[in-house]
């Protein structure tokens, strides 16, 4: 009696653990019971990104570069003077640095304070091909900065 007890358990089991068999077996390859796509559900809709980069050209912005943010009545050189301004020379100007990204190359170029003259030194953005100061650039490297004049090639070095 107790033996006949045992096996219907056994059997039992036997079967539930088919039947679940049969139901993984159906789920992993059975194509029946998939849901189809629905043709009117769209996706949500990615907003349109502006580019981080600005497309304006650096010399847009030479009245914030050439304007003491820090002064009393924020104003800085003409820049009608400086457009009307003749080859200058290299003569008090210290390389600062370069920035060289791909193919975009750019040198920070400083000219010394001189009393009477100018309040405090100012920092310009030159960049490869620009017409600066009468000078064209014509190289930006690591170490140097090349230009072009009426005199031949001038290099500003690193201050030592």
């Amino acid at each position: 009696m107790i033996w006949r007890r045992s096996f219907y358990w056994q059997l039992a089991l036997l079967a539930g653990i088919g039947l679940l068999l049969v139901g993984i077996f159906q789920v992993w390859f059975g194509d029946d019971l998939a849901p189809g796509a629905s043709p009117s559900r769209k996706g949500p809709e990615v907003p349109k990104v502006t580019p981080l980069r600005d497309t304006q050209p650096l010399k847009a912005y030479s009245v914030v570069s050439s304007k003491n943010l820090f002064s009393q009545d924020r104003t800085g050189p003409d820049p009608t003077v400086q457009a009307a301004k003749t080859q200058g020379s290299l003569e008090g100007r210290t390389l600062l640095g370069t920035i060289i990204i791909g193919e975009d190359r750019a040198a920070l170029i400083s000219e010394k304070a001189v009393r009477g003259k100018q309040a405090s030194p100012s920092v310009q953005v030159v960049r490869q091909g620009e017409e600066w100061e009468g000078y064209k650039v014509v190289e930006i490297s690591n170490e140097a900065v090349v230009f072009l004049g009426k005199e031949g090639k001038k290099t500003l070095n690193f201050p030592e």
